[in-house]
């Protein structure tokens, strides 16, 4: 199984001047390369891993060796907006493209919804496929949508992550008697975890 991003998200997770008003930066344009370049990329990624979502609308590729033998096949990083296409390669070695009429898609919404699915249709198989690597192709674009659609708690998350990455650039913080390894502040955490997607099956 296989991930590719081929249509990234457009803009940042997180407003530059919100994420500088978290940061008491406002009205300062020194460190704006870092918020926009560094720090609030790296926020969205670190809630991107944790929440196991898809934050801004992008369109990915996931590759399987196979279509599954369960009922459905479940769909990481929601929210699932739509699945563009199904393409495999049948038994004779042919890239076939899967009609749209042959499956079934259930794309859940809402702040934390559960991960999409796909199942034929009603008296519909999963197409027989080649034995070999990457035989099933999908491609789907997920996401929230714009910045804004995101939401609030899991942008709070992000803003308290800046702002520790803002306070501390280096990878370790050293106090009297102490060593902190720079992860995101425990309230990111605790809203990253209430976010969190988990597989059903």
């Amino acid at each position: 199984m296989a991930w590719s991003l081929d249509t990234p998200p457009e803009g940042l997770a997180v407003d530059l001047e919100t994420a500088k008003a978290q940061c008491r930066a406002a009205g300062l344009a020194d460190d704006d390369a870092y918020f926009a370049d560094v720090a609030i990329p790296a926020a969205a990624d670190r809630a991107e891993l944790a929440t196991q979502r898809q934050l801004l609308q992008a369109t990915w590729v996931w590759q399987l060796d196979s279509f599954p033998c369960a009922a459905y096949l479940e769909v990481p990083k929601p929210p699932l907006i739509a699945v563009t296409s199904i393409t495999y390669v049948d038994t004779a070695g042919v890239t076939q493209t899967w009609a749209a009429n042959q499956y079934q898609v259930d794309a859940p919404s809402g702040p934390r919804c559960r991960r999409g699915r796909i199942m034929p249709a009603y008296g519909v198989s999963w197409p027989a496929t080649r034995g070999q690597l990457n035989a099933v192709t999908l491609t789907v674009t997920a996401g929230y949508g714009r910045a804004e659609d995101i939401p609030a708690l899991l942008r709070m998350g992000m803003l308290l992550d800046v702002g520790r990455l803002f306070e501390h650039r280096e990878d370790v913080v050293m106090e009297p008697g102490l060593s902190v390894a720079i992860e995101p502040p425990w309230g990111a955490r605790a809203i990253y975890r209430s976010f969190k997607s988990y597989a059903t099956q």
